[in-house]
């Protein structure tokens, strides 16, 4: 596994159900074992230093202007800006709640954009913030109320930095990094008798204070950026739950098309970035 593939995997949070009957999911691999990840202002670092872009990442703006009109709404189908929400792709013109001015929500990447801010009709393009819960301040997403004891409060944008566990490294637990292994010790490597209690792994009723990892994991991210339940949220990827690797696009839909374009036929067989 290389930085930058795109991955089919199985969900981590579905423990409780058989392996081959898990839900797939389709993402970009971010970071791999042994890398340190964070992510400043949406641009993502590994080890200190820019990652390198893969793709189209996606970032969500509001897109303020005067009135919206059908010349807005031909400009965002002209400029493939979908909004999957909506019956026919189509974003809705609202007000934004915290101004009160109208425009549209928008996810597009940084060329498009690029492309809205040179405009006439555009008053504003700002990035929308989601203030979230992430992992490892959640550490055991949408299966336990296990929470870190010294939260990070760490945001889709601004996140990290986060160390991705290797095999065989040794990591001593401490009530400030103990939710961020909680999943792998108590799930994902099949240890007996794991709790968790007062902000630490605790094994036959004893803290955990050190522990071996026994398997390599990963850090998946998609590519729009804000609209992807991803690792920010439910954190590393075990090696054992990889299928493997996306490598063609077989059929993409539009679904601003009509029923004579629906087919995005020259994205067919494409290989994926």
């Amino acid at each position: 596994m290389q930085r930058n593939d795109v991955v089919v995997f199985h969900v981590p949070h579905e423990q409780q159900r058989p392996a081959d009957v898990r839900t797939n999911l389709i993402k970009r691999c971010i970071a791999v074992a042994g890398d340190t990840l964070s992510i400043r202002s949406g641009q993502v670092f590994l080890n200190g230093q820019p990652g390198a872009v893969a793709g189209r990442p996606q970032t969500t703006y509001f897109l303020e202007v005067p009135a919206p009109n059908d010349e807005i709404v031909a400009a965002l189908h002209a400029q493939g800006v979908v909004d999957y929400r909506e019956p026919d792709g189509v974003p809705r013109a609202i007000v934004n709640p915290e101004t009160g001015k109208p425009g549209f929500v928008i996810s597009c990447p940084a060329e498009v954009a690029a492309y809205f801010r040179r405009q006439p009709y555009t008053k504003s393009l700002e990035v929308v913030q989601y203030p979230v819960q992430l992992f490892p301040d959640v550490a055991d997403f949408d299966v336990s109320q296990a929470a870190s004891a010294t939260p990070c409060r760490w945001q889709l944008d601004d996140y990290g930095p986060l160390p991705v566990p290797k095999h065989g490294q040794t990591i001593t637990l401490t009530p400030a990094n103990a939710a961020m292994y909680y999943k792998i010790v108590s799930q994902y490597e099949h240890n007996a008798g794991i709790t968790w209690q007062d902000g630490m792994i605790q094994q036959n009723g004893q803290p955990l204070t050190s522990y071996t990892i026994k398997q390599n994991y990963y850090f998946m991210m998609g590519d729009n950026r804000h609209n992807s339940e991803d690792s920010r949220f439910w954190g590393f990827v075990p090696e054992d739950h990889i299928v493997g690797k996306a490598v063609l696009i077989w059929l993409s839909m539009d679904p601003n098309g009509d029923f004579w374009h629906k087919i995005r036929w020259s994205r067919l067989f494409r290989p994926i970035e």
